[in-house]
């Protein structure tokens, strides 16, 4: 630990303070997964229990109301009083709208920029512009394929005169989003293809993935720097000795033959007798 430390040191108060920060994030993206989960489960029961077996459910209720409810299969719900407010066209059109939100699954992109936004309360506005781009695509889908966007305009707005008082709307439908601002768009020509947005997600992805290999570089490099920092603590106990402290004394073997080792003995008390002054040879 005192070796990563020293590799890459980190502040106690920023190593809190960034706990923290992730702990909130965790708890947040639990809730918002938790909400958005309990919702596709209530939208896929109301969906099965819809009369029919087809796509298109018609409520017998005078109140405007129109909206898709995504499913295994999903399905479109109209009530009576909003067929009633509409002309052949207009209805046409406003199925080819909502059947543009089952198509496209865009309950799912609701739900991920939701949880986006719950992560990072930064991207809280993207859930609402999401909301938009949404309504924007499924009003294009439908011009496309009822061949008129006034046709779509128009039913947009009727729709959303008719169910001006009606609030909490459970699902996507025609009548969401800013509506003078999607009649404006329909009334315009159709919108270029833009390259600007693929190239700027192909980019983001880029950098993501460029800062993932630098983070797995960046922890292999701290590891391979602890590891090394703890063979080296390891071998300098050896170095410190061979380096001023005095070296083990060796000791001679001991004979193998108790009498060879007598015999040695003597003939070296002799040898010193020979030499010594005075002595006898």
């Amino acid at each position: 630990m005192a070796a990563l430390r020293a590799a890459d040191p980190v502040s106690l108060a920023v190593a809190i303070l960034g706990a923290l920060g992730l702990a909130a994030a965790t708890g947040s993206l639990a809730v918002a997964a938790v909400r958005g989960t309990r919702h596709l489960r209530w939208a896929r029961r109301e969906a099965a229990a819809l009369p029919g077996d087809t796509e298109l459910a018609v409520l017998d209720d005078p109140v405007p109301q129109a909206f898709a409810l995504p499913g295994a299969p999903g399905r479109i719900v109209v009530s009576r009083g909003m067929l009633r407010c509409l002309g052949d066209d207009e209805r046409a059109a406003l199925l080819a709208h909502e059947r543009a939100h089952l198509r496209g699954r865009h309950h799912l992109y609701l739900v991920l920029w939701r949880l986006t936004a719950a992560v990072t309360p930064l991207l809280r506005p993207l859930a609402d512009a999401g909301g938009f781009v949404l309504e924007r695509w499924a009003d294009e889908t439908a011009a496309a394929h009822v061949g008129s966007r006034t046709v779509v305009a128009r039913a947009v707005g009727r729709a959303a005169l008719a169910t001006a008082a009606a609030q909490d709307r459970p699902a996507p439908a025609a009548t969401g989003g800013a509506v003078p601002q999607r009649v404006r768009a329909l009334l315009g020509p159709p919108p270029p293809p833009r390259a600007l947005p693929v190239v700027a997600g192909a980019a983001l992805l880029a950098l993501c993935c460029a800062s993932l290999a630098e983070a797995a570089f960046d922890s292999e490099r701290m590891v391979v720097t602890a590891r090394s920092a703890e063979r080296a603590a390891a071998t300098a106990p050896a170095d410190t000795a061979g380096s001023g402290h005095p070296a083990p004394v060796a000791t001679a073997p001991l004979a193998a033959d108790p009498e060879a080792a007598a015999d040695g003995a003597r003939h070296r008390h002799h040898h010193r007798g020979a030499h010594r002054p005075g002595g006898r040879a």
